[in-house]
């Protein structure tokens, strides 16, 4: 008699068999992992299952801040990491000077990046738009991404 019979005799239900949970649903594959990271000279770029390598920029950096930090508005003198002001010898008016240097910042960040982005889209352009969709530019700048991306920086 086997194992089945004797249970069946017993009237205790038949065990479980061993099977798939997801019989008949197709399974969706793990996303690959989304990478932002410097080594030496280059940058090693991954997201949605493509990898590219680009020279070191300024842009990447500011790119790489961003992406490490969603969501938060950045100061572009904190992202090129210098002072927003930096007065004039000639007595100019101090408020002139610090409007004058916050724009500058805002030129010089700004067209970083966008040059960055238009690298990364001629590399790799699902990345290339779903930065350029992400990424908002002037006195503060931010990464809102579309859809939650953990990155590796």
């Amino acid at each position: 008699m086997s194992d089945e019979d004797a249970v069946r005799q017993r009237g205790e239900p038949a065990p479980r068999k061993c099977t798939m949970p997801s019989r008949g649903r197709q399974r969706r594959p793990l996303p690959a992992p989304a990478v932002f990271r410097r080594e030496g000279e280059y940058w090693t770029i991954a997201y949605d299952g493509a990898v590219v390598r680009l020279r070191d920029a300024k842009g990447l950096h500011y790119v790489a801040y961003l992406l490490g930090h969603p969501g938060r508005e950045v100061y572009v003198a904190d992202l090129q990491g210098t002072a927003a002001v930096r007065p004039r010898q000639n007595g100019a008016d101090p408020l002139d000077d610090a409007a004058a240097s916050a724009e500058r910042a805002r030129k010089a960040v700004t067209n970083r990046i966008k040059e960055t982005l238009a690298r990364i889209c001629t590399e790799h352009r699902p990345l290339g738009l779903h930065l350029a969709n992400s990424i908002r530019t002037g006195l503060f700048c931010r990464y809102t991404p579309e859809r939650p991306t953990a990155w590796t920086l």
